[in-house]
């Protein structure tokens, strides 16, 4: 099942470096052939913990996410074990962003 793979592109999480990870996201992706599509997303509502990256319909989410944080996101993409230390996120703002994600509105 193909994955997509969502980075926060509003202000905050964008000063936070979240452009640079999404691109570097989207190489790596392409180099080791992984069945992920990249996409900017525009805002999840957890800036204060940003940069923030969703993966969908695994239901994944992380927080704060830094450039040395990539390699074990990607291992995670490939079928690895999640980064559970990146997941901070209130679970109330993961149900709903999670149910927004289920309908398709991406």
């Amino acid at each position: 099942m193909k994955q997509i793979c969502f980075v926060c592109q509003n202000v905050d999480c964008k000063l936070r470096g979240s452009e640079k990870i999404m691109n570097e996201l989207a190489d790596k992706v392409a180099a080791r052939s992984l069945d992920v599509e990249v996409k900017s997303y525009l805002c999840f509502g957890g800036c204060e913990e940003g940069p923030n990256v969703v993966i969908h319909p695994q239901k994944t989410w992380y927080a704060g996410v830094k450039m040395e944080d990539l390699p074990e996101i990607l291992d995670s993409l490939a079928g690895g074990p999640t980064v559970t230390r990146l997941d901070t996120i209130d679970p109330a703002l993961k149900e709903i962003t999670f149910a927004l994600l289920d309908t398709g509105v991406f």
